[in-house]
This record gives C-alpha cells, structure tokens and sequence, in this order.
C-alpha cells in the first residue's frame, strides 16, 4: 500500500491536523495510508520514508527537504471551502465589507483568497491583522468571517459567519492521484464529489484534464461493454486486441485469449469471410444463431492499423425494426383517417367506398383518380386503416411538390457523402421507412420519364437502391398512387408510360367529383357548420346546391369557413345563382324572386336585406322605391308584409306566378 506523510511544525492545532487527516482517508479510503509527520520531533539528520509528501504551507518545503531524497514528492495542500457553509453569504445584496479572522496570518490570506474567487464582487474581504487593530483599526466593519477560530474574533464584531475547517482541494487530490498512478473508480468518484463540494480558485487546468479523461475513458467503456452488438477489434494481422462483454459470449474468448488471432476461436469459414474487404452487412450463422456483421478499417493516414468488428443479433435487429416503426409513427408517418370519417349519402360514393375496401384487402397496387379536392389522400389513408398493414408505418409524398433529383433522394435514400449536401451518414428513403406498411404517392402524373423508369422497377422487383450505393435493398410496401389527371389521356400524349401505367391500374378507384353527388353536399356542410347549420334559408341551401364546387370538398370546407366567419357564403356562390334570375326585365318580379328564396315557415326577409341582395346582381335601388314594389306586390295578392322578424314573406299566388314565368 502507498504511504503518504502529512508534514507539520509542531502538534499544534490538533483539531485540524485530525480534520486534514480525515479529508484524505475519506476520498483515497483504503488505498492510500496517511501518517503525520512533526518536524520538531526529527533529528538534524532523520529521514522520514514515504512516496508522497503533503505541506501545508510552500515555506515548508526547504524544512522538509533536508528529511527526504526527492523533492519531486513534495506536494503543497490546497485548501477550499464547503459551498453548504457559504450560502448566507449569498443573500448578502448590497455592497459591504467583510473582515476574515483566522487564528494565523497566513491561514486568513488564504481563506481571502479562496472567499474572493466565489464572484461575490459586492463584497470586500478584508484579512484581519492582530497587530493592525490595537486601537481598534477595523471597528467600522460588523460583519465577519471565520473557519472555526471563534476565539480570534474581534469584540466590534456584530455578525459572525462561521464556514468551518477549510477542506483539503480537489487540486491536491488529483495530483496525489497522479503521482502515485492510482486507478481507482472508488477514489475517482469521491474526487467527483469533493469538487461539487467545494469552492476552489485557480485549481490546477491538470485537475479538469484527469477527470475530463477518466469521465471520457469511462463512459466509452460503459458504451462499448454494455452494447448490444458484439466488439472485436483486431490489428492488421487480425490479432485480437479489443473485446468486449457481448463479444465473449458469442466466440466464447476467455482472458488467456487477448492475445490470439481470430482464427483461434472462430470457425475457418466464418474466419476467412470475414478477413475479405471492408463489408458494412453480412449475414452468417454462428452457433446457431444468425448475426449481421459490419467490418471497418483503422487507418492512421493511408495506413491499415488494425480492423473493428460488429456482431448484431437477429432478434436486436428485429426489435430495431418494431421501435423504428414506433419512431415514424411519432413522426406522422401514419394513416389518421378511415372509411367512417368519410361522410356520403349519395350512390356514387357508396359504390366508390364499397371497392376501395375490396381493394384494401388485397396486396394489389392501387390508383386513385379523382378531381382536386375530392379527398384522395383520404381515401389511401382509409384503405391503409382497412388493411393487413394498419400497425405499420403510412408515408405519403406529394410528388408534384418537389424537384425531380430532390424526389428521388426522398423516396430512395441515399449514402453518406453521395453528393454535394448528402448528410454524413446518409438517409433512409421513403420506400425503406415505408417497409412493411403504405407508401401514398399523391399526383403520379407530374413525375417525370426518368422517375417513372425507377418506379416501374421497384413496382416489378420490389426493390430499391439508394443513391451512391451499389446494393439492392428489399422492400415490403403496399402502394397506392393518385392523381387529378386522367393517366390514359397522359399515355396517348406519351407523357407517361405505358408499361408503368398498367402497372399502377391494378385497381383503379375514381372518387366522383361533388357536383355528381349533390346528395352528400349538404351532409359535408352540416358537418362543418354545426349548429349554425340551421341558420341557412332555403334560398342559401339552393344556391350551394345549384353551385358546380369545381373545388370539390376543399372549395366545400372554405365556403363553410367563410360562413362561420362572416354570416354568408362567398359572393362567387351567390353571383353563380343570380346569373339566372337577371333574365327576367320586371323589377318587382326580381324583389319577389328574392322574397321567394328567402321565405322559410315562420320567417321571411327585411327591406334592408332585399337592397342588399338587389346589389350584389348589380340593381341599386332606394328604400322607398322598395317600398313602392313591396306595396304593389302585396295589393297583388303575391307577398304579406309584416313587422319585426317575420319580414316580407311570398304567399301561394306569388310561388304560382314565378312558376308560371320559369
């Protein structure tokens, strides 16, 4: 065991011999053993043994030389403070002197020295001199500081911070550590621990460089020994090197076999397969057990030094793979709609929905046609939710969105470094985080020659190459395409491939636009209007649904926005009617057609609201040639006017005389 002497003048000050004594043993426990030493208690000529020893003080050091053979063993003892002593000094705000009272001059400037380098700037630390104050020199100050020399302090003294015996420093710790080579994880981490501990200015940069080391050293152990992949690292001779926990298990490696090749432990033919050049995935059967193995060469300049092995089981892979899944799920890689979000009512859709889940049952690809704004990628998501593959990832990519070459390093993934820009490890494509599930390609009818060659071969082979790689990879997708374009138009134009469309039209699916199914449009609004639903008039309802929709859902889903918001449809909806009422040239038989419109069972329309319907078909009129019309339609029999809410309602002659003038 190692010996180390502490070296004082005298037995004086007991206690904090004692106090330094337990500081050491507490951090270097039973590795080290501690002996104090009394200069005043040596001969002239006495040598004192030891391999390392501690001073207090550097005047100690010529003293102490004249006991010892290697002044190179000597190490002054740096001295720091408790943080759990110093916390009242930070609730000190305002500027103020503080006088420090220690029971020696040295030992005070010391502990001002350690006092001034915690940033405390508002406060001034004043080290007290006995020999200063005999009138009483430092009087104007009240509070002071004091580690444990109570008995020195001055009787002007209002406020007495006591931080206690100064702890030994972290900087002495690690420089024992240093000399004495100890390597220990106990006394690495009871050093850890001291310099959370303590305040200590000016350590050492030595004393952050040991433990920035040892912290780096361990945590790359722990890495590498707790992997689940087995180690191997070998010089250029595949002479064993490195290996770690995971590694042992698989080729069973015992100590005595650090220094043997490979060949020693392994079958020949797994040996020399794994001895060809670089490979970063080989499948092989060891012990039973399939592994896939990644070897990478350790270069130093342009020089092979040695070679590192990576051994993964099949089952980590696997698990890899389900947690992978879980990740892109996270990532919105997944279907959130299915067939009962869909809202229909009309024929059309149910015989549309109807084969989309026939289709969802098989494996086949799937081609989705239909205006913009139908819901295309709905329906893909529904069929995806339908099917075998729900549990597994659904990537969809608008196609038209992106540059061809940026397309094509999305879908396919590339390696790392395979162009200008490429991340350093490369990138997964859509296909691969696709596997086992959907991948929706939204507006196939943009892509371009080049794209649509590529995509026919995954199609046929079910396989696909990342760019800058020369590796097939295997893939497990079901696609399903879409577009608002009629791909057979497209073929006959030779913008896109025959070969590549008979491909896609498996199953084709054509969403029927809304103007074909006027049946769903008011189930859609109710939807979306809510409550505010049975706000609309007759006369609304009949313009929606006299409304082409050439935007289909989305232009549906707007409208309806709008009327939440602004208490009408947009004036394109309304001009799209009144087209068709400016054919008749009577102005009273206009204002009895917007009173026809505008008449539900208890209600009917105000003045105010029939001007403003009269300009939005460009006829400006004022309130009392409106009165003059209204008047001579109700002497007509045609309308009823009442006060209030009831408004200006149209009667049963008035329907018959517009009907009889449609």
């Amino acid at each position: 065991m190692k010996k180390i002497k502490i070296v004082y003048y005298s037995r004086n000050d007991w206690i904090i011999i004692d106090h330094i004594k337990k500081n050491l043993e507490d951090v270097f426990e039973n590795s080290v053993q501690f002996q104090n030493v009394f200069l005043e208690e040596l001969g002239e000529n006495e040598k004192i043994d030891g391999d390392l020893f501690l001073v207090l003080y550097d005047d100690y050091i010529y003293s102490v030389s004249k006991h010892i053979n290697n002044l190179n063993n000597i190490v002054t003892i740096t001295r720091g403070i408790n943080r759990k002593h110093i916390t009242e000094l930070k609730t000190i705000k305002t500027p103020t002197d503080i006088l420090i009272v220690n029971d020696d001059d040295l030992s005070t400037l010391q502990t001002t020295y350690t006092l001034q380098g915690l940033g405390l700037n508002h406060i001034t630390f004043i080290p007290y001199n006995k020999a200063l104050d005999k009138n009483n020199y430092y009087s104007n100050i009240k509070i002071a500081i004091t580690p444990n020399a109570v008995s020195s302090m001055p009787d002007y003294i209002e406020k007495v911070i006591n931080i206690g015996y100064r702890e030994v420093g972290y900087d002495t710790l690690t420089k024992i550590m240093q000399k004495l080579r100890i390597d220990s994880d106990l006394v690495y981490v009871n050093i850890l621990k001291r310099m959370n501990d303590i305040v200590e200015p000016n350590s050492d940069t030595r004393t952050n460089d040991l433990i920035n080391s040892y912290l780096k050293g361990e945590m790359l152990n722990k890495v590498i020994s707790n992997n689940n992949e087995g180690v191997l690292l070998t010089d250029n001779n595949y002479n064993l090197v490195y290996s770690n926990e995971r590694a042992n298990m698989i080729f069973n490696i015992k100590d005595s076999n650090l220094t043997n090749n490979l060949s020693d432990f392994m079958d020949k033919s797994i040996y020399h397969n794994i001895c060809d050049s670089d490979f970063k995935n080989k499948y092989m059967k060891i012990n039973e057990e399939m592994y896939t193995i990644k070897k990478t060469s350790v270069k130093i300049m342009d020089m092979i030094i040695g070679y590192s092995f990576f051994f993964g089981h099949e089952k980590s892979i696997r698990d890899l793979e389900i947690n992978l899944k879980s990740l892109f799920i996270e990532k919105g890689q997944f279907a959130k709609y299915s067939f009962k979000d869909i809202l229909y009512s009309s024929k059309a859709m149910d015989n549309c929905i109807s084969l989309a889940k026939k289709a969802s049952l098989t494996n086949h690809t799937i081609l989705i046609q239909g205006e913009t704004g139908t819901g295309k990628e709905l329906i893909a998501q529904s069929i995806h939710n339908y099917s075998y593959r729900k549990k597994a990832p659904f990537v969809a990519i608008n196609c038209a969105a992106l540059p061809e070459t940026l397309l094509v390093s999305e879908l396919f993934g590339y390696e790392g470094g395979s162009f200008t820009g490429a991340k350093k490890d490369g990138k997964l494509g859509l296909f691969e985080q696709a596997n086992t599930g959907t991948i929706f390609l939204d507006e196939i009818g943009d892509i371009s020659q080049n794209l649509q060659r590529q995509l026919l071969r995954v199609i046929q082979e079910r396989q696909i190459m990342r760019i800058g790689s020369d590796r097939l990879i295997d893939i497990d997708v079901r696609i399903i395409v879409a577009t608002n374009k009629i791909l057979l138009d497209e073929v006959h134009k030779n913008n896109f491939r025959s070969d590549l469309y008979y491909r896609l039209n498996v199953i084709p699916i054509n969403i029927p636009p809304l103007k074909e199914r006027k049946k769903d449009i008011l189930l859609i609004l109710e939807n979306k209007l809510g409550q505010k639903f049975s706000h609309l008039t007759n006369r609304e309802k009949n313009l929606i649904l006299s409304y082409d929709w050439p935007g289909n859902i989305r232009e549906l889903e707007s409208a309806a926005n709008y009327y939440k918001t602004l208490g009408a449809f947009p004036d394109y909806i309304n001009m799209t009617k009144h087209k068709i009422l400016n054919d008749s040239s009577k102005l009273d038989q206009q204002v009895l057609k917007i009173i026809n419109e505008n008449t539900d069972l208890y209600s009917g329309i105000g003045r105010a609201n029939i001007i403003k319907e009269l300009k939005i078909i460009g006829i400006n009129i004022g309130d009392t040639k409106l009165r003059d019309i209204l008047l001579n339609l109700k002497n007509e029999n045609l309308i009823e006017i009442n006060q209030g809410r009831a408004g200006n309602r149209i009667l049963q002659n008035g329907i018959e005389y517009l009907n009889n003038r449609a």
